[in-house]
């Protein structure tokens, strides 16, 4: 049995036991049901066709699309037509098999009859209220209404909220996936500019280069369209990097790069610390002055993990604004749609490095 099939088995069982409920609470005496069951039978054929009626068509037609006074219309016909007229057409057939001295009935049209207002008034009493059993054709149609109305609502509400949070999902996808074709030609654009300057200076290491960014981008290109990697892949994708862009840096660099915990349990937003460590790449390395890149992860036991990253800052790059190029922006956009309210950044500068803390809750 297919999931479709099971909700559908299991509404209608709900709806068949909701029913079983509704006819024993509205039954009638004993005495009157074995001689003429005629009058209830038709009059719960009535409630259970206005159920339906009402549920699957007056509400989502009229009542969902504004048209409130054609809905009340109907809705007071309907109130006449099961409460009134067709209860008083049938009213001979509550004579027929009277035994002599049995109490006549209770008319259709009584709205609250004596007894009835008496244990309104005692409704303090639970057991005098449930004895009352719903035997009132108004009181029977009003419950009818209540619940038919209500559960349709709710199951418009419902989808529709449904419908929203799907129609976000998209949204934030289809955000995502766009910033993800950013990413690519950036990496492309700073990699084949150092790729430049190195044939330029025929540096030996530049055929090593070419191959190690092609390997890259094919990790890059293969993984990237996933929501979520597992954090080895994330992590190996890093050092990927991290060994493309050592061809290009001199002795006096010195690149740091700790892992403490366990990565293997956890998946990741592909290409969230590379943006990171490009920037630190970017503005803190230098080929006359002595520089480094500190770079740490850490996971903890409740799913925290925690990326670090600090870079020396080079005078001829002090003043620039870190945040304005195209890979911070871009990441910071993706954290706030892949980890809402579960992410923490802070970037700041002193006197001697750039500093870079994400901590994000990735359970």
């Amino acid at each position: 049995m297919n999931l479709s099939t099971y909700k559908k088995a299991l509404q209608a069982s709900m709806h068949f036991a909701g029913w079983l409920v509704f006819f024993r609470l509205t039954l009638p005496g004993n005495e009157l049901m074995q001689n003429n069951p005629l009058p209830f039978v038709g009059n719960m054929l009535l409630l259970v066709g206005y159920f339906y009626l009402n549920m699957n068509l007056l509400v989502p037609r009229l009542l969902s699309k504004k048209k409130v006074a054609a809905y009340i219309g109907i809705t007071l016909l309907c109130f006449f037509l099961i409460c009134f007229a067709l209860p008083s057409l049938i009213q001979p057939f509550h004579d027929f098999g009277r035994p002599p001295g049995m109490p006549f009935p209770r008319r259709p049209f009584e709205l609250f009859p004596s007894q009835d207002a008496s244990l309104l008034r005692g409704m303090v009493n639970r057991w005098q209220l449930y004895s009352m059993r719903l035997h009132n054709p108004t009181i029977q149609f009003l419950f009818v209404f209540i619940i038919s109305s209500g559960l349709k609502v709710l199951t418009q509400w419902y989808c529709e909220q449904q419908q929203l949070l799907e129609m976000e999902k998209s949204k934030i996808q289809a955000e995502l996936s766009f910033l993800k074709t950013q990413i690519h030609p950036h990496f492309l654009f700073n990699c084949l500019n150092s790729i430049y300057y190195m044939t330029l200076s025929k540096d030996d290491k530049a055929p090593k280069t070419v191959l190690s960014l092609a390997d890259f981008l094919r990790f890059v290109i293969t993984e990237s369209d996933s929501s979520l990697i597992p954090m080895e892949k994330e992590i190996n994708m890093l050092e990927e990097y991290l060994n493309l862009q050592r061809l290009r840096t001199s002795e006096k660099f010195e690149l740091q790069f700790a892992r403490e915990g366990n990565f293997g349990d956890y998946s990741i937003m592909p290409l969230t610390f590379i943006p990171f460590v490009e920037n630190a790449f970017k503005y803190g390395i230098s080929a006359h002055e002595n520089c480094f890149i500190h770079i740490s992860l850490k996971t903890e036991d409740n799913g925290r993990l925690t990326f670090a990253c600090d870079n020396s800052v080079m005078p001829a790059t002090r003043n620039r604004a870190r945040s304005s190029g195209v890979g911070l922006e871009n990441i910071k956009k993706r954290l706030e749609l892949a980890y809402p309210r579960r992410y923490s950044l802070e970037i700041g500068e002193d006197s001697l490095a750039f500093h870079v803390k994400l901590q994000i809750c990735i359970v």
